[in-house]
């Protein structure tokens, strides 16, 4: 299967976005009364979580395109636990570390269920010290549960199930409130409804991925096709920008968003316009790469950024606001890179090989 390449770029800004969405949580919201950048971006970050239902979408979208389905449940499990827990566990270790020399306080019960991987999954009141762990679990056991779904149903039947589960899931979630570990009806857990329902589209954008892609090659699109394509291409990345993080919208139905991002992938995944072109490339692919360990690695960042900075050195913020968020972003992907190739890879690849041998 080809590897498509501008995927990659959009993890890596999303994952950033992510990052832009907790700033309010402890690095300006103590400055919004007196830095006017800083209150601008707490009134118009209300919807910058939601690249994480993009990622979800994309992870569903992936794991029907190149999964081997006939691999047993067990291995899959292993494979995906590889995956994603020895960044957790370092950035766990990191936190403890902090915590003897910092005011972060060490959440070692709620860290159990993290490392356990049941951080999100309504069996915790809240979350442990990566916060950003509870989108891990969440996505960890949705995709078992598609997995093992899809190679015990017959098609038909898997397509009305994760259909109706879809719509469900969305359902519950844009008429309710609450943080991600929050239970609705006692049962069903915010954050995993938000997985099995981005899943589950992924699905859907897969299998017509799959059944449509080569016609789409073998099709010659003229230059004002092209053009027009471009055109939707920079309007819908533009649009989920802007809304995301510039400008708080008056409308409230984060669906939208979920929209405009389905249309977005759709139009990137076929590489018909010349911004979804431009963006196919190795670099793409090198930027994306850090996007995980951004995501998960920034809470800690952003902790000891808190003390060491914003509470230290307050004169310094007020002085030159921009110049610390400048700070804290390059901060938050050096340690995304640091990460990636000192723990992640490395780790990943020494256990696929303790397991294969």
């Amino acid at each position: 299967m080809e590897k498509i390449k501008n995927i990659e770029i959009l993890r890596f800004v999303f994952s950033l976005i992510i990052v832009y969405s907790h700033l309010h949580l402890g690095i300006i919201n103590n400055f919004g009364d007196l830095i006017p950048v800083y209150k601008t971006l707490i009134e118009n970050s209300h919807w910058a979580h939601l690249p994480v239902d993009f990622f979800f979408i994309i992870s569903g979208f992936f794991l029907f395109l190149t999964t081997n389905f006939n691999q047993n449940f067990i291995d899959f499990a292993k494979k995906k636990l590889i995956r994603f827990m020895p960044t957790i566990v370092f950035a766990l270790i990191l936190t403890f570390i902090f915590s003897l020399f910092t005011p972060i306080s060490y959440a070692k019960f709620n860290n159990i269920f993290v490392l356990l991987n049941l951080q999100n999954v309504g069996l915790t009141f809240k979350n442990g010290n990566v916060g950003t762990a509870w989108f891990v679990s969440s996505l960890f056991w949705t995709l078992c549960f598609y997995f093992y779904l899809y190679k015990c149903v017959e098609r038909k039947i898997f397509n009305l199930i994760t259909a109706c589960i879809i719509f469900f899931c969305y359902s519950l979630w844009i008429h309710t409130d609450g943080v991600q570990y929050i239970n609705i009806a006692y049962v069903f857990n915010r954050g995993m409804i938000r997985a099995f329902a981005g899943v589950g589209t992924g699905y859907f954008l897969s299998m017509i991925y799959k059944d449509n892609i080569e016609s789409i090659k073998n099709t010659v699109f003229n230059i004002w096709q092209k053009l027009l394509l471009t055109a939707a291409e920079i309007y819908l990345f533009a649009f989920i920008i802007y809304y995301l993080c510039l400008h708080k919208t008056s409308y409230n139905n984060p669906m939208i968003m979920i929209l405009a991002f389905v249309g977005l992938f759709s139009l990137f995944i076929i590489k018909k316009g010349y911004f979804s072109k431009l963006l196919e490339n190795n670099f793409s692919v090198f930027l994306g790469q850090f996007a995980f360990a951004i995501f998960l690695m920034h809470p800690l960042v952003k902790n000891v950024w808190k003390y060491l900075v914003c509470i230290d050195h307050r004169n310094f913020v007020i002085s030159h606001p921009y110049m610390n968020l400048i700070m804290f972003f390059i901060v938050v992907i050096i340690i995304g890179i640091f990460t990636y190739y000192f723990v992640e890879r490395p780790c990943t690849r020494y256990l696929k090989n303790k397991i294969n041998n």
